[in-house]
């Protein structure tokens, strides 16, 4: 499966994160990730928040997957840069959980900040299969060399556990 596999929704029964590793139920469990994509999927109501766990102390796995489904809200806000190749590490995680709404709130640094409101979430922890392929040429494309070996939508996973928000998900 790929990580736009996991947009449509998580198949099967996957385990239960623990609650260390659950962002749901401990805010600092995100702390050290890195947000390397936010994938919008209109037509589906779905924000998917892909993060790299290279500088994560937290969690195991490569990669993991933030899904909010029934969006209504995403904003993602931000202070310009010096590099356009910025590294944005989660500082802080809120979460609110409502029956009928979820609202996520994730600070990073340099200044940045991500909100997303919906109906539900879920969190996927995932182990990126590595690429069979030679980096790129850096002369070539440096935006190819900067990504290379970070997850994106098409990168095949295996997942490794999962948890709800409490509105639970579809």
């Amino acid at each position: 499966m790929n990580v736009n596999d996991l947009l449509i929704g998580v198949r099967g029964e996957l385990p239960m994160l623990p609650d260390e590793e659950n962002p749901f139920l401990s805010t600092d469990a995100l702390v050290g990730a890195q947000i390397t994509r936010i994938l919008v999927d209109v037509l589906g109501g779905t924000v998917g928040v892909l993060l790299e766990l290279g500088q994560s102390t937290r969690l195991r796995g490569t990669t993991a997957l933030l899904r909010v489904t029934g969006v209504v809200q995403q904003n993602w806000r931000s202070t310009p840069t010096a590099n356009e190749f910025t590294a944005w590490s989660i500082s802080g995680l809120t979460v609110q959980q409502r029956d009928d709404e979820f609202h996520v709130v994730i600070d990073c640094f340099p200044v940045g900040a991500l909100l997303v409101v919906g109906a539900a979430a879920d969190f996927t922890l995932l182990h990126a299969v590595a690429p069979d392929v030679a980096p790129p040429d850096d002369h070539f494309d440096p935006r190819a060399l900067i990504r290379f070996g970070i997850a994106d939508e098409s990168t095949e996973v295996e997942p490794i556990g999962s948890a709800r928000s409490a509105g639970g998900c579809c």
